[in-house]
């Protein structure tokens, strides 16, 4: 499989992973305001409850859109490319340049979204029609997505350091009668 169609596949399940997380988070926070125009409007009447909590499609959506604009440019910017998929996966944004994501690219970034989806999904599939599978995100936020560097600090526990020492041990004892 080409390497760069891996990724892309990954990008795909990572960003559908990173709406999941914004769609349900924004359910429960719905659902506690539902809780919350029950629990502290219940002496108003019955009629004007109902008309509170059926007016809640209108504000979910906008919650929706400012959770979502939030949850990406501030995961951006804070965790250095990284969102919850995109660590999920394996994936980091990066700058074109190899420095830090600024917060402007962030939102850049966040926005890039929004434009995709208020002009047709197809526009999330930019990046499967280029030569260098961009997306209108990264077109516009001057940022790549590539794998995620990892330190190359290896965590050596007692039992690492001992499988270690054990192994170290068995090949000497191999060189030895060999050597014999």
């Amino acid at each position: 499989m080409n390497p760069s169609n891996s990724i892309l596949k990954k990008r795909v399940y990572a960003f559908t992973t990173d709406l999941s997380i914004v769609v349900v988070a924004n359910y429960f926070m719905m659902a506690a305001f539902t809780q919350f125009v029950q629990t502290v409007f219940f002496h108003f009447p019955l009629k004007t409850q109902l008309f509170l909590i059926n007016k809640m499609g209108m504000l979910s959506s906008i919650s929706l859109m400012c959770f979502t604009f939030t949850y990406f440019s501030l995961f951006y910017f804070v965790t250095n490319g990284k969102t919850m998929g995109k660590s999920l996966f394996g994936l980091q944004v990066k700058n074109v340049n190899g420095n830090e994501m600024s917060l402007q690219q962030s939102i850049a970034r966040a926005v890039a979204y929004f434009v995709c989806a208020f002009f047709g999904s197809f526009l999330f599939a930019l990046s499967f029609i280029r030569k260098d599978q961009k997306s209108l995100a990264d077109v516009l936020s001057q940022t790549v997505v590539d794998n995620e560097e990892l330190d190359e600090i290896p965590v050596q526990t007692e039992f690492h350091l001992a499988l270690i020492h054990s192994q170290k041990v068995t090949q000497a004892e191999e060189q030895t009668k060999e050597a014999a």
